[in-house]
């Protein structure tokens, strides 16, 4: 039998818990849930900024098409943070 120098690091035969990636990586991701609210409001403003762009965009010319992109990570940005911080709140509350 080998000795706890010469075991594997990742062999958890002997009963130990390890905690998986994802609950890491959220536990990480809620430590920082009181940063969310003001990704979110960057995003808020920017979606802001960008729909008053549109009013003097035309449509089919480059610009257009670079704000329609932009519209899209927007949108994402909004949707991921806030779902992320939906779930970072709701974890809170069941600990």
């Amino acid at each position: 039998m080998a000795s706890d120098i010469d075991r594997d690091v990742n062999d958890y035969s002997n009963g130990e818990s390890r905690m998986g990636f994802r609950e890491a990586l959220m536990d990480g991701v809620c430590g920082q849930r009181n940063k969310i609210p003001l990704l979110l409001a960057v995003a808020i403003v920017m979606g802001l900024l960008l729909a008053f762009s549109f009013l003097f965009l035309q449509p089919g010319t480059a610009a257009y098409v670079i704000a329609l992109v932009d519209l899209l990570l927007v949108v994402g940005c909004l949707v991921v943070f806030g779902s992320t911080y939906w779930y970072c709140t709701k974890r809170a509350m069941n600990e």
